[in-house]
């Protein structure tokens, strides 16, 4: 335990270090602009924007799973819901930070706000969020309080898990309404992002939990069969997602629409094994096959890793469907670029990324520090 006491200070000064970082990018891109990003006239969305749509839907999954105990009454996860309802807060916050330096600064948030055009999928996306944001924060507050029972709790639940069933939803229809960009184009688009939401919810949370164990939580029978039983789900949604994927693949495998054939060229970011993305086979099929294999769930290693892979591999197929929909020019710029345009993000885009992952973890550490995130409510 006094070795674990030791690491605390050190942990500490490290996220201070990556705040530190974190506080020198946002002043530098809100004096230098999106100059520092590696986008142009073709490709306008990049990393911070793909770890934005990451860390939002793996906030609504963490809120759904929070809805098992607090919506839908299912008692003996009761002792998970506080930690899943701050988890999910943390983890938007951390999506936040990275929109919120990915528009150039937060007034342009504060601005889409109060300037709202409600036929635009991007409008409704924020303003989804930024409810169930403080639908979070105050549900975690009456939790906090002890407060599971009263009429406003329950709508707290209620409103936060509607909230996050249509977020992931409309992030969805962001892209599946943009009827320019065939890759992006389709109602699918919309069923992915919930589908993904709920996975990257649960891969987290197991890796989470794996880690407050060891860090020397009380853990009891009944904590390690509640993590089975999420072990289990997560098998489930994993099956959905490969499912829906092998759908996605073999459709885009077989088109010979000139838009989809043009695309294949860039998509592959990562690499691939034939016509599969590498971030597909490592991010999603490996630790699906891995989920599999019962001697591999009951060790503390072997779901660190599984989860490390599906919670990693989540954020690569974000950024490659974000990124191979924006490749190809369209329009009068396809007059002046090539067939299809390459990105790498720059160095100042992945200081944005480190700045929202050091805010989210901070959030974590400071919460299981100083807030009881274990417990039932009091009958």
């Amino acid at each position: 335990m006094s070795i674990k006491k030791a690491l605390y200070p050190i942990w500490l000064a490290v996220l201070g270090f990556g705040i530190l970082i974190g506080f020198y990018t946002a002043m530098k891109l809100f004096t230098d602009g999106h100059i520092l990003f590696n986008t142009n006239d073709v490709i306008i969305w990049s990393l911070p924007l793909g770890v934005y749509i990451f860390l939002a839907l793996t906030s609504s999954g963490l809120t759904l799973l929070s809805a098992i105990p607090l919506v839908f009454g299912v008692g003996k996860y009761e002792p998970f819901a506080k930690r899943l309802v701050f988890l999910a807060i943390a983890t938007l916050c951390g999506g936040f930070v990275s929109i919120g330096l990915e528009l150039g600064t937060v007034t342009h948030m504060i601005y889409i706000m109060l300037s709202p055009n409600l036929s635009s999928p991007i409008w409704w996306m924020g303003a989804i969020y930024s409810v169930e944001l403080v639908l979070l924060v105050i549900k975690f507050w009456r939790l906090h309080a002890g407060d599971w029972h009263s009429r406003f709790s329950k709508f707290l639940g209620s409103a936060s898990f509607f909230c996050a069933l249509a977020a992931p939803l409309m992030i969805g229809s962001v892209f599946g309404l943009t009827e320019s960009r065939i890759t992006f184009f389709g109602p699918v688009m919309s069923i992915y992002c919930l589908l993904m939401a709920f996975l990257s919810g649960l891969s987290f949370f197991i890796l989470y939990s794996v880690v407050v164990e060891k860090i020397g939580s009380s853990t009891s029978k009944d904590f390690e069969n509640i993590i089975k039983e999420f072990i289990t789900i997560f098998r489930y949604a994993a099956s959905a997602v490969v499912v829906f994927t092998l759908v996605k693949i073999a459709i885009e495998s077989a088109t010979v629409v000139p838009e989809f054939l043009v695309s294949t060229k860039f998509k592959y970011a990562f690499g691939a094994l034939g016509r599969v993305p590498n971030e597909v086979v490592f991010g999603l099929f490996l630790p699906f096959i891995l989920l599999l294999i019962p001697v591999l769930m009951k060790s503390a290693g072997g779901r660190v890793f599984t989860s490390v892979l599906m919670w990693a591999g989540a954020l690569a197929m974000h950024m490659q469907i974000l990124i191979a929909g924006q490749s190809h020019p369209i329009g009068p710029k396809a007059e002046q670029f090539p067939e299809f345009m390459a990105y790498s993000p720059s160095k100042w885009e992945w200081l944005v990324f480190l700045f929202a992952i050091t805010v989210m973890l901070l959030l974590y550490t400071l919460g299981e520090r100083y807030l009881k995130l274990t417990g039932a409510r009091a009958d």
